[in-house]
């Protein structure tokens, strides 16, 4: 595969990434919303799995699902997706 055609395909990744986080939080069930707000107040998974009355492993898929939805590559990069449009209001 050329240079060319390796760049091309990066860029098709990057695009997608982007719209996925362009989708952003409306894509995320009402659940998945309820955790990320968790996360995004700095409670752990044990924390926000008792706050909402569910297993921190259950916890840790809804925010490999939100992360996966809004294409975030760490919990870092989550916490700054989900500010970002909270602050846009998307």
């Amino acid at each position: 595969m050329g240079a060319e055609a390796l760049d091309k395909r990066s860029n098709g990744a990057a695009n997608g990434a982007r719209s996925r986080r362009g989708a952003g939080i409306a894509r995320l069930t009402q659940r998945e919303r309820e955790v990320l707000a968790e996360i995004t107040s700095g409670a752990s998974n044990k924390e926000a799995g008792r706050r909402l009355g569910i297993s921190p492993r259950t916890i840790e898929v809804h925010r490999a699902s939100i992360m996966d939805k809004l294409g975030a590559k760490n919990a870092a990069d989550l916490v700054r997706i989900a500010l970002g449009q909270s602050r846009s209001g998307s």
